[in-house]
């Protein structure tokens, strides 16, 4: 990890006025403060385009952000924090910014510039910032990183021609894609509880796994006015491209030779661009997509959508470590929960005194990450009922964050952000991962066109034909 900067650090972030500065963003920097995570003289600047001063902004803040408000030092925090009314339409707008975020400065300062603006504004907020020096930077002067949310393109043509247009105006160490399910404690430690343990490490190959299912379950459906976004989106780019394959690289990576961000993104990449696409699969064997019933009555829904609000796929990762492993991965809307796990299904032994590897209903060894909302791991094992004769019966060991620590993990969003401000890119989104995250899943979406959109209800685990993914010993969905 680099050694963060003894310089104080201003958080711009442009579209302040947003729901995402409010309800993420502060919070997640009030409590890095709390922390003592934050260069001293750290500086919140908030941009948009509302008529308000420094106070009107701490006013908005003050009714918007929820308990923090409510800490005893809530004012001292908010006394760092400043506002910036601009367009940010001209060239002329961000020579403005930049004058102002100097004047709010005094000295020299790293700036972290958080574009929380729609995802078509990405290139010409960083063109303008760019035309007015915002983004210059000395070999060993101040640091100017910019941080941009997902959708990162729309498909792998989008993506390229974004990355490539960005990158002429700003480094790659510059660059910071964020994706808060990297954030997530139960993520972060798949790489502590892979490569630290000896009893688990020697078995996470194809030689010992016989599957993995990774679920993304939301329970949500088109709340907050999600729904004209949403259908020109759909299951697969909303959450597959993403959230789903960021972890599932985290899960199938080899040991990277340090944890410098470069050496494990390096891994990552290379398990993306070993993931098999659907280019020669039979998608209706390997592709189930679904509808929730009444989505197209969803204000800003097409009343004809074919959008799918629940997907799954099963897939290979064709190297040495995985190969023949099939990788099950489901996302939803409106399902009975909002969880996300992975579980990591064990063969049974070739030959045991108490059943053969073909009965099916013989599976006892599995790990399972629950990564939200219940933090922990999960081990399955067989023991012996108490008592005469043989009967075995199913047990599990459970780990739980909270119960162990008897403290709160921290939001995603504060330790990615902490992690910008330090300048640690290990849990960010490199240019040729994203390029290798949607190749996939375009291949995905061009076979899914194929394959039938069944409706499934509210509050249930989606279609009945997803079952079919599994193979007849293979077992079936978790559900929760």
């Amino acid at each position: 990890m680099r050694m963060p900067s003894a310089l104080p650090t201003q958080v711009v972030i442009f579209g302040a006025s947003g729901d995402l500065t409010a309800r993420k963003l502060v919070p997640a920097l009030f409590s890095a403060f709390l922390q003592g995570h934050l260069p001293v003289g750290t500086q919140v600047i908030g941009v948009a385009r509302r008529p308000w001063d420094d106070a009107g902004f701490r006013t908005h803040l003050q009714g918007t952000v929820g308990k923090p408000a409510e800490h005893a030092r809530w004012s001292e925090f908010l006394a760092a924090v400043r506002y910036v009314q601009t367009n940010l339409d001209t060239a002329d707008d961000y020579r403005g910014l930049a004058n102002a975020l100097d004047g709010a400065a005094g000295t020299p300062v790293n700036r972290v510039f958080y574009l929380a603006i729609k995802p078509d504004l990405f290139l010409p907020a960083v063109t303008n910032m760019h035309a007015a020096g915002l983004l210059a930077q000395g070999e060993n002067g101040p640091r100017r990183r910019v941080v941009v949310e997902k959708p990162f393109g729309s498909d792998l043509g989008s993506a390229t021609v974004l990355n490539q247009s960005l990158l002429k105006l700003l480094g790659e160490d510059q660059l910071y894609r964020i994706d808060h399910y990297l954030g997530k404690e139960t993520v972060q430690n798949t790489i502590v509880f892979r490569f630290r343990n000896a009893m688990f490490e020697p078995l996470w190959n194809q030689k010992y796994v016989e599957l993995v299912q990774i679920t993304v379950g939301e329970a949500i459906g088109m709340e907050n006015g999600r729904g004209g976004f949403y259908d020109g989106a759909g299951a697969a780019r909303d959450i597959l491209q993403n959230h789903l394959l960021q972890v599932l690289a985290l899960v199938a990576m080899e040991a990277p030779s340090s944890l410098q961000s470069k050496d494990i993104r390096d891994e990552k990449v290379k398990v993306l661009r070993a993931l098999r696409g659907f280019d020669s699969l039979d998608p209706r064997k390997h592709i189930v997509r679904g509808q929730y019933e009444g989505y197209r009555a969803e204000p800003g829904v097409d009343p004809k959508s074919e959008t799918e609000t629940w997907i799954a796929a099963r897939t290979f990762i064709d190297n040495w470590r995985w190969g023949g492993v099939p990788f099950l991965l489901r996302t939803g809307k409106h399902l009975p929960a909002r969880f996300t796990s992975v579980k990591v299904q064990f063969r049974m032994p070739p030959h045991t005194l108490f059943g053969g590897p073909d009965e099916c209903h013989l599976r006892p060894n599995a790990i399972t990450l629950r990564i939200q909302p219940n933090d922990g791991i999960d081990l399955g094992f067989d023991v012996k009922e108490p008592g005469q004769g043989l009967i075995i019966q199913p047990a599990k060991l459970n780990f739980n964050y909270a119960e162990r620590f008897q403290k709160p993990a921290p939001d995603a969003y504060e330790r990615l952000l902490i992690d910008v401000i330090n300048g640690d890119q290990a849990l960010f989104i490199r240019s040729d991962e994203i390029e290798q995250s949607w190749r996939w899943t375009d291949s995905l979406r061009a076979r899914m066109r194929d394959t039938p959109l069944y409706l499934y209800a509210r509050n249930s685990w989606g279609p009945f034909a997803a079952d079919d993914l599994f193979g007849s010993c293979e077992g079936k969905w978790v559900t929760g």
